[in-house]
């Protein structure tokens, strides 16, 4: 999608030059109580290039998921610190532009998935889902979606983050079976013991915290008595999904970008 993204870049209006090391700064989640909007045509910008952006993130540019997930919960009022956000995700664009998402799959068609969550990240205090699938290097699906419930507890959030990211889950090992292929392993990778024991046992581990979660996000719970998958611990340092809940910096974000889009260490 080279020429996709130069002309992307070619669209951006020149105070978007420059470039940038990530595509959004640590105070991404933040919004002003008294924002200054957009006039009609910047607005108008706006949502266009979140749009492409969206598009593009969807596809090959997995890096950018977090920020366009934000964006594109802007695009109806968006202020001018909206528009600082979306300038700093086309200058890291700028300065990657050639960076390549390549896949390897493994011999065996083993589904891994890393599913992460951060606590009420959002101004309305609700949490963030993060989720990646890798067959072997490179993400296949990145999901980087905002909480519709709020949480009291970073195991409820994670409860819910898994159960945002169940149907892509349980739709993508349907999809593979239906090709005639053999799955070996469908894994979810977490890094909340307590998230994992409620998701195993369901109401029989659920105390005076966690009694009042919906029926509902537990429907996870069947699908591991069933096999069709299963739960393990990863440590927060590996945990992927992580880069897909906040915007992360530095060596972190280098190190789980580079997973993601399968680059060269």
């Amino acid at each position: 999608m080279d020429d996709y993204v130069d002309a992307l870049l070619e669209e951006a209006p020149d105070d978007m030059d420059g470039i940038a090391t990530s595509p959004a700064a640590s105070h991404l989640f933040q919004v002003n109580d008294r924002p200054e909007l957009l006039n009609d045509k910047d607005a108008e910008l706006f949502h266009h290039m979140t749009a492409k952006l969206l598009y593009l993130c969807k596809r090959i540019r997995g890096d950018l998921m977090t920020t366009v997930a934000f964006l594109t919960t802007r695009v109806s009022k968006p202020d001018k610190n909206d528009y600082h956000k979306l300038a700093r995700c086309i200058k890291y664009l700028r300065d990657t532009k050639h960076m390549p998402l390549t896949i390897e799959m493994d011999d065996k068609i083993t589904m891994q998935w890393w599913v992460d969550a951060s606590f009420a990240v959002h101004k309305d205090m609700k949490s963030h889902t993060g989720a990646v699938l890798m067959m072997g290097k490179g993400a296949i699906i990145a999901i980087s979606t905002k909480q519709k419930i709020n949480t009291d507890s970073s195991t409820v959030a994670e409860l819910v983050g898994v159960h945002d990211a169940l149907p892509m889950i349980m739709w993508t090992r349907y999809f593979i079976a239906s090709q005639g292929y053999e799955i070996h392993d469908n894994i979810v990778h977490q890094d909340n013991q307590s998230a994992m024991l409620l998701e195993r046992n369901g109401r029989a581990s659920s105390g005076r915290r966690t009694r009042h979660v919906n029926i509902r996000y537990y429907s996870v719970t069947d699908k591991i008595k069933n096999k069709l998958l299963r739960v393990i611990h990863c440590p927060t340092e590996e945990m992927i999904g992580d880069f897909l809940t906040k915007p992360l910096q530095g060596s972190k974000f280098r190190k789980f970008r580079d997973l993601i889009l399968n680059l060269p260490s």
